[in-house]
């Protein structure tokens, strides 16, 4: 038995399906159910059985199935003690907010790329929350995520790395742009641009415009940081942009943050992956890389807004 047998075998073991299987493991379906035959072959007994519609694990493939678990794990050990750091392969994928892996996150990402040549980092930006979902079906390894609390998803471990403010942008053509003090009673029939409906800072917005009894005249969803900002540039919409996203935008030159004198939106910045997945080598570096790109970001803060 090799490393692919035993994997192939976990695989099928926790999807339950060839095709989802292959799909994960980007081998054809024929290729896997041959890993699965030679495996039994070797043992001499059945693994696996189609039952229910779905492949499940025989009696004898669920005595095996901690077996392959810690074969795997030793080989695994072996490959990270005796591999050289320097020299970093295979794919990283990661799912996130626009704001963090398309602003805030891309020099990161960058600087990555340029330091382990051999790692592919593939980036997917979709609404925060949505990551963790993600994650379970193991779609990505990666999440970078805005949460107002630490995510309590119980399936994804949580590495909070800052908390930062939320800024309200707009354009001169906004009235608000030139105001010494903005308040909550000042949004009052203001257009708004958002990204998504359920991201978790536009949320917490939306519920505070209710709780001040504040009215807007309008709301877009554009489901893109660019979407949003095109529509500030032609309406003089406001969009909420964290702070450490805001500095990355095109042209910040000729957008304005309101001078809000209420309480901020605070949502927090933080890394999430499969508690259940034994992370990759390049996976573990890009996690340590992005803790210390995020204590970087922290201390250029001037205005001390962004902390842990």
């Amino acid at each position: 038995m090799d490393t692919k047998q035993l994997l192939t075998f976990l695989t099928l073991a926790d999807l339950g399906n060839y095709i989802k299987a292959s799909e994960r493991l980007n081998y054809a379906p024929s290729t896997l159910a041959k890993h699965i035959h030679n495996l039994e072959s070797e043992l001499g007994v059945p693994l696996v059985e189609h039952r229910e519609n779905r492949i499940r694990l025989t009696p004898q493939g669920e005595r095996f199935y901690g077996y392959a678990e810690k074969m795997l794990n030793i080989y695994y050990d072996a490959a990270e003690e005796f591999s050289d750091p320097g020299h970093l392969a295979g794919t990283v994928r990661i799912a996130g907010g626009e704001p963090i892996v398309g602003l805030s996150f891309s020099q990161l990402f960058l600087d990555f790329s340029v330091q382990y040549p051999k790692v592919a980092v593939n980036v997917q930006m979709i609404c925060c929350a949505r990551v963790p979902e993600w994650i379970r079906r193991q779609e990505v390894g990666i999440g970078c995520v805005h949460e107002m609390e630490p995510c309590a998803d119980p399936s994804c471990a949580c590495l909070p790395l800052y908390n930062e403010p939320i800024l309200f942008v707009t354009t001169e053509k906004n009235p608000l742009a030139g105001k010494g003090q903005v308040l909550w009673r000042d949004l009052e029939n203001q257009k708004f641009a958002y990204t998504y409906e359920d991201c978790c800072f536009t949320m917490a917005f939306r519920d505070r415009l209710r709780q001040q009894n504040v009215l807007p005249a309008s709301e877009l969803f554009l489901g893109s940081v660019s979407a949003v900002m095109n529509s500030v540039a032609q309406e003089g919409r406001i969009a909420l942009i964290p702070r450490s996203s805001f500095q990355r935008l095109r042209c910040p030159e000729t957008l304005y943050c309101l001078n809000w004198q209420e309480e901020p939106i605070r949502p927090w910045v933080q890394i999430l992956y499969d508690k259940n997945r034994r992370l990759a080598p390049a996976e573990k570096e890009l996690i340590a890389q992005a803790q210390s790109y995020a204590r970087t970001l922290i201390a250029e803060d001037p205005e001390g807004e962004i902390y842990a």
